[in-house]
């Protein structure tokens, strides 16, 4: 049925894409249809890649023909609409595209285009995954998967660095990035904006760093859950932003990129047993998400009902029990 499913969505994706230069967006979006892998082409064709490659769709689409003029468009929209034009953004600027566009059809160009894109990050002073340096950091770990080229990295390793050196602590046992975002310095906890989502690149790019600089962030960052971490009859949560003044404020929103389902699908990678309370509130996390229900925004990732079925699909890898995969394979929660 799931399949189904899918294969509908993508046969009528393709039939638009085949007949009309831009894709209609989603009537709940606020925001028009764009290029960008946020919710805009790069993402549409990425996913049909994907799901090409895994042979979950029976389809002989080349999402080739379309990355040119997807990456020409973006590249012109972006400086006009972007609060950080100066930035390389994952989500919202040329670098995913440039990705795929050198996975299907690797060449000395391209990768020199997606290095320089990297670079601007550099000194820029934005440090989150949506706008700034934790996306630069993802396309530069894919692109040493791909390639095995030392250049790339380096240039992980660098943006590590500078990102580590600005991870200071909060008190004695927290220890967060001072997010520079939308005109004001906050402490944003989530996976798209804070704190989960400066771990995100250096979880992904774990074989990068060395044993003890792994540990070391291991160890500050499930520290810093477990402190940030709004606990109530055996559920947990976590703010949008976190405020020292009022630490055990509670948090209204329970989804992907504010609340526990990010938390939980962002940092279940990080080492399982080394810290009991870390593990057992990333499951209270997981229960807050699946007693809440299902979202009223859509079926979406960032805030919709498939951002918190990843959180299930995480814990289950994460802990092998039986009851998270249920629970996101079941068709409404409860």
């Amino acid at each position: 049925m799931v399949q189904e499913a899918i294969c509908a969505i993508v046969h009528e994706t393709i039939t638009q894409l085949q007949t009309v230069p831009l894709l209609t967006g989603h009537p709940m979006d606020d925001q028009a249809f764009g290029s960008d892998l946020y919710f805009g082409k790069a993402g549409v064709l990425w996913a049909i890649h994907y799901l090409q490659t895994v042979g979950a769709i029976d389809s002989t689409i080349d999402v080739t023909t379309h990355l040119d003029e997807t990456l020409e468009r973006n590249r012109q929209r972006y400086p006009k609409v972007s609060p950080y034009p100066e930035q390389s953004s994952y989500l919202f600027g040329e670098l995913p595209l440039l990705l795929l566009q050198y996975k299907l059809s690797p060449s000395e160009d391209k990768a020199n285009q997606i290095l320089h894109s990297i670079h601007k990050n550099g000194s820029q002073p934005i440090r989150e995954l949506m706008w700034g340096m934790a996306g630069s950091m993802l396309a530069a770990y894919f692109m040493y998967q791909w390639t095995q080229e030392s250049r790339w990295q380096e240039v992980f390793k660098l943006q590590a660095s500078l990102l580590l050196q600005e991870w200071q602590p909060v008190g004695e046992v927290v220890y967060l990035w001072t997010i520079d975002l939308y005109g004001s310095q906050q402490q944003w906890l989530g996976p798209v904006h804070g704190f989960a989502s400066n771990l995100t690149p250096l979880l992904v790019g774990q074989s990068l760093l060395t044993d003890k600089e792994f540990q070391d962030i291991s160890t500050k960052a499930m520290m810093t859950v477990v402190q940030t971490a709004v606990t109530e009859n055996e559920k947990a949560n976590w703010s949008a932003v976190y405020d020292k003044a009022h630490p055990r404020q509670t948090p209204n929103l329970v989804q992907y990129c504010h609340g526990a389902p990010g938390m939980v699908t962002a940092l279940a990678t990080l080492p399982r047993g080394s810290n009991e309370q870390f593990d057992r509130i990333l499951e209270q996390g997981g229960e807050l998400t699946w007693q809440a229900g299902p979202l009223k925004k859509g079926s979406n990732l960032c805030h919709g009902t498939g951002g918190n079925g990843y959180a299930f699909l995480k814990l289950f890898t994460r802990t092998g029990n039986q009851i998270w995969l249920d629970r996101a394979s079941t068709r409404r929660h409860k």
